[in-house]
């Protein structure tokens, strides 16, 4: 007799900001939608936006949450009704976007966190509804769980309530055949890559996903107390709002990560535009890291000025029949950068803190030839031939340039150094321009840099290890 086998229900779990989820179920179950809506479909857009852009943007501090979306994926991903989900949920303020231009992605947001209290308190009032009323016969018709996480505990700190985003939902959705496709169409995708890839970069991914593990409530503590006390510090509304997206931000990588492989919310794929593999841990604040689990036997190696430094490859291709200015430009380019000075440099010409001079590379290298102008100018003074190349690189497009950098350096970490360490058994975490290895690996994971960048740049650049 053959025994029945038990079958468990698998969830997919997500973490959102109560406020934003309230919006959302107030306008779904107050009469103003006008066809079958799937708050399963709702939520997950919700949770795209919010999630990704935890990963893939670098910025902590940005006034609102956004991603590119393109339609012909949304449709694969959703089916034909996602035009209808994404049309309510713009209409009624819950997202916005913006249009397409020139084949680019529309852009989703989510809005600043007081708009939702806004919104919500408006459609209460409007509607005369009981929020408590609404979730209780959404729960008593839904087998999505959903349940507060107060993630905080926010004392005696005298901040207004509505600037504080504490409150965050923990939402279980079962997957079912027809939510399966969208629910982990993410995770599906990643493990596509990786099984199809080439086989270091293989090992890279299975490593990543069987052991990037996180101290969960340690780095909740951190992040809380750091919230607090940024909080408390705060002299102005604005600096309230940065500490909040900041806050927001690095608590969304944590729950990516925690229960990640269970929940298929770890990332790891190679980006299609720059070559970079972005997982969960290359957006990860710095100072969240120790938190990762083993990271204490850990030793990180990283490329000191990595983009500055990575530009004398493409330098290389005109010093041979550049004129003796463009020579004299580039030998001296090469001096400062190769020896991890060029910050050093920045910041004696421009009488600036190192951060900030961090930026002003940024603004002459990545932005729009017309963009910055005083702050180009100065450079222009002592680099003038080698600025006019990096204009010629953002002639059609500013993000050419930066492009072209990653993918320099990706082609040098991911495609040589991470192929080497892994054909002697050294896996290790890839944050770009570092690597993340065990300790007893860190001289052979030097010694590999060093023999790769040597090769590509002439000599040893400055390697920092942490």
């Amino acid at each position: 007799m053959k025994t029945k086998t038990t079958k468990y229900t698998k969830y997919r779990t997500l973490y959102l900001p109560k406020e934003i989820v309230d919006c959302l179920l107030l306008h779904v179950y107050s009469g103003l939608c006008d066809f079958d809506f799937n708050i399963e479909i709702g939520l997950n857009i919700l949770n795209d936006i919010h999630t990704k852009d935890s990963i893939f943007n670098k910025d902590e501090d940005y006034n609102i949450k956004h991603i590119p979306l393109y339609s012909s994926l949304l449709r694969v991903k959703y089916g034909d009704t996602y035009v209808q989900h994404k049309n309510f949920m713009v209409q009624y303020n819950i997202i916005w976007n913006d249009s397409s231009y020139k084949n680019k992605a529309t852009h989703f947001y989510l809005f600043d966190i007081n708009q939702y209290q806004s919104n919500n308190n408006r459609i209460i009032q409007l509607k005369n509804l009981s929020l408590d009323n609404i979730f209780t016969t959404y729960s008593l018709s839904s087998n999505i769980k959903i349940s507060l996480l107060n993630t905080i505990n926010k004392g005696n700190i005298d901040v207004p309530k509505n600037r504080i985003l504490t409150s965050w939902y923990k939402i279980k959705i079962p997957i079912t055949k027809s939510n399966k496709k969208f629910l982990t169409a993410d995770y599906v995708k990643d493990s596509t890559f990786i099984n199809n890839t080439v086989s270091h970069v293989k090992k890279m991914g299975s490593h990543f996903r069987k052991h990037f593990k996180i101290d969960y409530e340690g780095a909740l503590l951190f992040v809380n107390q750091q919230y607090v006390d940024e909080l408390q510090t705060a002299t102005n509304i604005e600096e309230e709002r940065t500490a909040n997206y900041r806050y927001a931000s690095r608590l969304s990588s944590i729950f990516l990560i925690n229960d990640g492989k269970n929940n298929k919310s770890l990332r790891f794929n190679r980006n299609s535009t720059n070559k970079r593999i972005d997982t969960n841990l290359t957006n990860m604040a710095t100072d969240v890291r120790p938190f990762i689990i083993g990271y204490k036997d850990m030793s990180y190696l990283d490329l000191k000025n990595s983009q500055p430094v990575l530009f004398n490859i493409l330098l290389k291709r005109y010093h041979h029949n550049s004129d003796s200015k463009l020579k004299t430009e580039i030998e001296a380019y090469y001096e400062l950068t190769i020896n991890g000075k060029w910050y050093e440099w920045l910041q004696s010409i421009y009488g600036l803190e190192r951060a900030e001079c961090k930026k002003i590379w940024m603004k002459i290298a990545y932005s729009k030839n017309k963009s910055y102008k005083s702050e180009k100018k100065v450079f222009k003074q002592y680099y003038p031939e080698i600025y006019s190349i990096i204009e010629s690189y953002k002639k059609d497009n500013h993000a050419d340039f930066a492009i072209l950098l990653q993918k320099t350096e990706s082609g040098i970490f991911i495609d040589e150094i991470c192929k080497e360490l892994v054909n002697i058994d050294i896996i290790p975490y890839t944050l770009h321009d570092g690597l993340l290895v065990p300790k007893e690996n860190e001289q052979a994971t030097l010694e590999v840099m060093q023999t790769v960048l040597k090769k590509h740049l002439g000599a040893v650049p400055q390697i920092s290890i942490e």
